[in-house]
């Protein structure tokens, strides 16, 4: 839970208009769930997409608020639980946050 509440936080904070929309989905592939937040924001540059996950990693520099660890924390978490997360993004149209996670053994739906 408190994965999927960072990324859509992080939606929320960094958005470019007053009213972001943000689009929350998962699907099931074989033996994994792939997660996917989907937002309008401003966008990620490719040489910076890997590098937002690591430990006070700001794209936005220090006027922007927050210490650039929340994403750190959910690449944490992911791999804790098995899983990865990535970014596919394209500045100005907005980003992705999508994340797998195993499906538990006693999952039978």
């Amino acid at each position: 839970m408190e994965l999927l509440c960072q990324l859509i936080a992080n939606s929320v904070k960094f958005r470019r208009e007053s009213h972001p929309r943000i689009h929350v989905s998962a699907r099931r592939d074989a033996d994994f769930w792939t997660f996917a937040v989907t937002d309008d924001r401003l966008g990620i540059d490719p040489e910076f997409q890997e590098r937002v996950f690591d430990v006070f990693q700001r794209l936005g520099g220090w006027e922007d608020p927050g210490l650039g660890i929340g994403l750190a924390i959910c690449r944490r978490i992911v791999e804790r639980h098995g899983g990865r997360i990535w970014v596919e993004s394209t500045p100005g149209e907005g980003s992705t946050f999508l994340f797998t996670l195993p499906v538990p053994v006693w999952f039978e739906a």
